[in-house]
């Protein structure tokens, strides 16, 4: 069997199901991971190599992550051929290239991301904050909110369609009152692209043909941070959404 006749199967950031789901092929098997795997590196890898070592035909998988603060880094393919999007953070996905991720990085550094799936999620500062309250007490919840968001300048909303966009408005602008009162963020909204998605889920059939917006592991092969990496191009310091690796 050639490796455009295996079967294709998904593994994603559960933040991508609402782009995702209507897009699938039918037959096409998917699994969600937590959205709050991206905080934590590595356990990311470790429960993308769970899922990896659980699909027992040889099979092409889609992964729908980027690099994500080195996340993927050391996740081994085993019997499959892996093709991941070839970008540092899977905010790029949302934008809909790498490309008009790190022009929006150098124009407008420091900034943090929404989408639908974060704030349905609670994974933004204010509920950080009120988790951390929660757990600790207000004086630890200060210290820790501010160690993680106080480098941020900007907070950005990215949508999919005018009604998406108000849809999210009001659980956005909680956050954005929040954010800007506590380190002075400004708040916009812009709209999101499926085109770097939709090239990602045509890739099984193409895997003859290069393409640099991915990074394609073969049976066998390791992801390593060195294959997100592009000739000749600034690499962002920090990524807009994921963890340390810790």
């Amino acid at each position: 069997m050639s490796m455009n006749e295996r079967p294709t199967v998904v593994v994603a950031c559960r933040v991508m199901q609402e782009l995702l789901a209507p897009r699938l092929p039918e037959g096409w098997p998917v699994t969600y991971l937590d959205i709050l795997l991206h905080n934590t590196p590595k356990k990311l890898a470790a429960a993308l190599q769970a899922e990896l070592d659980a699909i027992d035909e040889p099979s092409n998988v889609i992964v729908g992550y980027g690099l994500c603060g080195n996340g993927l880094a050391g996740v081994r393919s085993g019997l499959h051929t892996l093709i991941v999007p070839r970008t540092h953070d899977c905010v790029a996905i949302f934008l809909g290239s790498h490309q008009r991720y790190v022009q929006r990085f150098f124009a407008n550094p420091n900034t943090y991301y929404l989408t639908r799936g974060w704030l349905e999620a609670h994974d933004d500062p204010l509920h950080d904050y009120r988790d951390y309250v929660r757990d600790y007490d207000e004086e630890t919840a200060d210290y820790l909110v501010e160690m993680k968001y106080r480098h941020y300048r900007r907070l950005c909303m990215v949508g999919f369609s005018p009604e998406e966009l108000e849809l999210c408005r009001p659980m956005a602008k909680a956050v954005a009152d929040f954010c800007f009162k506590r380190w002075g963020m400004v708040y916009e909204e812009i709209t999101g692209s499926t085109q770097l998605l939709d090239r990602l889920l045509e890739m099984p059939q193409r895997l003859a043909a290069e393409d640099s917006e991915f990074v394609v592991i073969a049976p066998g092969g390791v992801i390593e941070a060195e294959q997100f990496m592009r000739a000749g191009e600034a690499v962002p310091a920090a990524t807009a959404r994921c963890g340390d690796e810790t």
